[in-house]
């Protein structure tokens, strides 16, 4: 059966299973997550390139039927949900860890983060992939130099929003789409933003990904 966009999903598969891929980034599973939530999870990669134990239950969520398909297709052994990160379908503090690589950028940040921390576990692990401002400034430059005005004004676009974020902590929706709000994101403001969604002991790596985790406060 073919599925729309399945070779973009199969690279990033063979990405996620790969140790030796550059590209590769990955949670740390441990014995002690025994349910696992990935938000904007497209056709499961990153949980299927975990290779997690036979007794984790994991669950992928993601606005995009098709990916949905192939990542049952891929493993029907992860449960794979349709909706968005700003409202999870799912029990409070029911996960023990929650990742979200690299789909935090284009959601409401505050809300997904909100939601996330609503069904982490006490003490429960959160692990993030963001998009620096480095990544949004040159693919602004690319879509200049090789006159893509239409795709530069929108990156233009998540500039400013970007600035917005992490400054003032506010987005706008991109005009039309009341449910499009791509931003770029700074270790500041989303330190800020973690300990306001109600997480601590956050670090944050900046070698060849931009990644961060937290821990769900205890009280």
């Amino acid at each position: 059966m073919r599925y729309e966009n399945s070779d973009y999903h199969q690279l990033e598969l063979a990405i996620a299973t790969d140790p030796d891929d550059t590209r590769r980034v990955m949670p740390v599973v441990a014995t002690s997550h025994g349910r696992i939530l990935d938000v904007g999870c497209g056709a499961g990669q990153t949980l299927i390139g975990s290779n997690l134990s036979p007794d984790v239950f994991a669950v992928g969520i993601d606005v995009d039927h098709a990916a949905l398909a192939l990542g049952k297709y891929l493993n029907p052994a992860i449960h794979f949900v349709n909706g968005r990160g700003e409202s999870l379908p799912f029990k409070n503090r029911f996960f023990d860890l929650v990742i979200c690589r690299v789909s935090l950028p284009y959601m409401h940040i505050s809300r997904a983060l909100s939601e996330m921390a609503r069904v982490t576990a006490v003490g429960g692990d959160l692990w993030l992939v963001l998009h620096p401002f480095s990544m949004t400034a040159k693919e602004f430059g690319d879509n200049v130099s090789s006159l893509q005005l239409k795709a530069g004004l929108y990156r233009l676009w998540v500039l400013m929003n970007g600035f917005t974020l992490n400054t003032i902590g506010k987005q706008m929706h991109w005009p039309g789409n009341p449910n499009r709000y791509e931003t770029w994101q700074s270790s500041g403001a989303m330190k800020r933003a973690l300990v306001a969604a109600g997480y601590e002991q956050i670090q944050i790596h900046r070698e060849n990904h931009f990644v961060i985790t937290g821990k769900k406060r205890t009280v």
